[in-house]
């Protein structure tokens, strides 16, 4: 055992410099080895620390540079609005605390939500073609943390790297194969893309009536389409899978296997997958809603607030699908404030107040607890892993 110590120290010194964020976390210890970690020894890549890098994300030029131009423009614009900070301060202030707390509340509830739609993929996926046996998976509140640890690394450096997290914890966990977690992440991304569109079009016909400006029309045409051409490549892949299969390199048959199970084995049971995605998507319709109602940011029914808390709510979560900042920064910001001049113009400061409150929820508390979630998770799979060896 101390000859494994040794060895987790080592690796850890050789890969100390520059890389001071997830050393402590990854390779405290030999928490994450160096070889490959497989399902299936003969056809599944390995998952590395190299791959697991936060600091080396973090630290690298294409995290730097988008950040820093986002972070500019969104200077430059409240600097020629002249926004009054001292206003948007007394109104972040005067916010009722009570709406505040219910916006954080609803927030966190679509967590365990999250969790228990993805195990239902997973069991889904796990019993698909390819599978040899059901898939055997951690306890449930061990998905949510693996969850919150992806919304955390995908909040702090682009291009998605929370979902390698969530391939390489549930392998620790369970050995599921990779190819087949992001198999069960597509079939999240499509779900939530056609209850966003459900959700998106009655908001807009509620909300804007007849005043719908072009820019919020292309968007839902974009959204539209990209839920048709999922719909159809996922309808090719399921009647073309022999073809396809028969198609691919013998190589790459065992890849195709597990991604084919992964994405259409994943709609069994999908009333119950639609309607967890459903209170998802309100969970995060409803923040913003509270928050809202929590500086009085907008007057009239409450059927049109309610309305306008989803469309706003949904650009933002569209906004953060995009791979240039860490969580969106900057994106999501410029995107709201543009969506909330729509409904209440010449109000820049206190736009920006509900943005400062939504983001503290959104982003800022993801993360303060998801660092701490990332650590103590790692830690945990560190002295596991010490016991075992």
């Amino acid at each position: 055992m101390s000859q494994w110590f040794q060895h987790g120290k080592d690796e850890a010194e050789r890969e100390r410099t520059g890389r001071p964020l997830e050393q402590a976390a990854l390779f405290q210890e030999g928490a994450v080895s160096e070889a490959p970690l497989t399902i299936d020894e003969h056809n599944e890549p390995p998952i590395t620390a190299e791959q697991l890098s936060l600091g080396k994300r973090l630290l690298n030029w294409r995290t730097i540079v988008p950040l820093v131009v986002v972070l500019l423009a969104l200077l430059i614009f409240l600097k020629q609005e002249k926004i009054n900070l001292q206003q948007t301060w007394l109104a972040i202030e005067a916010a009722n605390p009570l709406f505040f707390t219910l916006a954080f509340v609803i927030y966190y509830l679509s967590f365990p939500l999250r969790a228990w739609r993805w195990r239902i993929l997973l069991r889904n996926a796990g019993q698909g073609q390819g599978a040899k046996h059901e898939m055997r998976l951690p306890p449930f509140w061990k998905l949510v943390e693996i969850v919150y640890i992806s919304w955390f690394a995908n909040a702090l450096v682009p291009a998605k790297l929370g979902d390698l997290y969530r391939a390489y914890l549930l392998r620790q966990e369970s050995g599921c194969s990779a190819t087949r977690t992001f198999g069960t992440v597509l079939a999240e991304r499509l779900l939530d893309l056609i209850v966003l569109l459900c959700l998106c079009i009655p908001a807009l016909m509620i909300s804007l009536h007849e005043r719908m400006p072009w820019q919020v029309r292309f968007g839902l045409i974009v959204t539209l389409a990209a839920v048709l051409v999922g719909i159809a490549a996922l309808g090719l892949l399921r009647w073309l899978h022999e073809p396809i299969g028969k198609r691919i390199p013998a190589r790459l048959c065992g890849y195709y296997e597990h991604l084919q199970g992964g994405i259409l084995g994943s709609f069994r049971h999908l009333p119950t997958l639609g309607l967890l995605t459903l209170a998802i998507w309100s969970c995060e319709a409803l923040r913003f809603f509270f928050v809202v109602l929590a500086l009085q940011l907008l007057q009239g029914p409450l059927l049109h607030l309610l309305a306008v808390a989803i469309l706003i709510a949904l650009v933002e979560a569209l906004l953060t699908v995009i791979p240039f900042t860490g969580g969106g920064v900057g994106l999501v910001e410029g995107g709201m404030i543009a969506m909330i001049a729509l409904f209440r113009p010449h109000a820049t400061s206190l736009a920006l107040a509900a943005i400062v409150l939504d983001r503290t929820i959104s982003l800022l508390s993801i993360l303060v607890i998801g660092f701490i979630v990332f650590f103590v998770a790692f830690g945990r799979q560190t002295a596991k892993q010490s016991l075992d060896a």
